[in-house]
């Protein structure tokens, strides 16, 4: 809105010597292109106000289309608005009261949490014979787009973005995962190998749709804030991995399998809470991470904190 101020005021001096303009100490009223624009400065607050020509039959010579008030960091505006189809028809009302700022998404940043498995009714831990190392297991994402569209106000919004995700699911009892006869299952470490780690690395590109709300009008990165939604994601990869020292002592680090079954596309249901730029999220996904019939059914879950950019 400051860039509409500076255009008034540009106007203001390119058209002074043509156009007729009252000019008092606090006041300024311009006509220009059949429309009167009203400027009132006091102490610590301007008003701006924009009026257009009303119709030949019309008993308003004009009629409000914009009013703004600037004053401390604040902004208040209302519009009016007017559509023509061949000839004037009755004009809606819209208005928007914000503070200085635009509504900022919390989705872009970087977040790690603690990843585990549940099943249908969130048992976690060795579920479907998977002995998770709970511990161990974790979740990484780094969000670098986002966006919001603001629904209601400064207040309520949509938040989408773009990001990657990497979860890291350690196996427990000295076992692997791996495919056979296109199902995937736990299986124990050769004779004599003891891992000192065995785990699934999963990869997702992630695309939110989240509706957010933040109760102190979009005060940027500051506030508090909750949002809540589902997040979308395509697998780049998924694979197991093991690390172990072999009869001559030497470390050694193998992919066990790739592919695993693990589904191409995700669902995982989020919710955060957070302060400023910094949130607790939760996750939890209403799908199996691997196809049907083809491995263990298992559902992600995962709790952590974000910073956000």
């Amino acid at each position: 809105m400051k860039k509409i101020v500076f255009s008034i005021i540009v106007c203001f001096v390119a058209i002074a010597t043509v156009s007729a303009v009252e000019i008092s100490k606090a006041d300024t009223t311009v006509f220009y292109n059949k429309k009167r624009i009203e400027l009132k400065d006091s102490v610590g607050q301007m008003k701006v106000k924009v009026f257009d020509a009303a119709g030949v039959n019309d008993s308003v010579p004009y009629k409000p289309v914009y009013e703004g008030i600037f004053s401390d960091g604040k902004t208040y505006e209302k519009w009016t608005v007017m559509e023509e189809i061949g000839l004037q028809i009755p004009f809606m009302k819209k208005t928007l009261s914000r503070h200085y700022g635009k509504m900022e998404p919390h989705w872009a940043g970087i977040g790690w949490g603690f990843a585990n498995i549940s099943d249908a009714s969130l048992k976690i831990n060795n579920i479907a014979g998977v002995p998770l190392k709970s511990g161990s297991s974790t979740e990484f994402f780094f969000n670098l787009i986002e966006k919001i569209l603001p629904i209601y106000k400064n207040r309520v919004g949509i938040t989408t973005g773009l990001g990657f995700n990497w979860r890291a699911y350690y196996l427990d009892d000295n076992t692997h995962l791996v495919e056979t006869n296109g199902v995937t299952g736990v299986q124990p470490a050769p004779a004599g190998v003891n891992y000192e780690y065995s785990k699934l690395k999963i990869a997702h590109i992630t695309l939110p749709v989240l509706v957010e709300w933040q109760p102190a009008l979009g005060n940027p990165h500051d506030k508090f804030f909750v949002s809540a939604g589902l997040v979308f994601g395509i697998k780049t990869y998924s694979v197991s991995k093991t690390k172990f020292r072999n009869q001559d002592g030497d470390m050694v680090k193998r992919d066990e399998a790739k592919g695993l079954n693990v589904l191409p596309l995700s669902l995982d249901y989020m919710a955060q809470v957070g302060y400023g730029d910094f949130n607790v999220y939760a996750k939890y996904s209403p799908f199996s991470i691997f196809e049907s019939g083809k491995g263990p059914n298992v559902r992600a879950v995962s709790l952590g904190l974000m910073l956000n950019f």
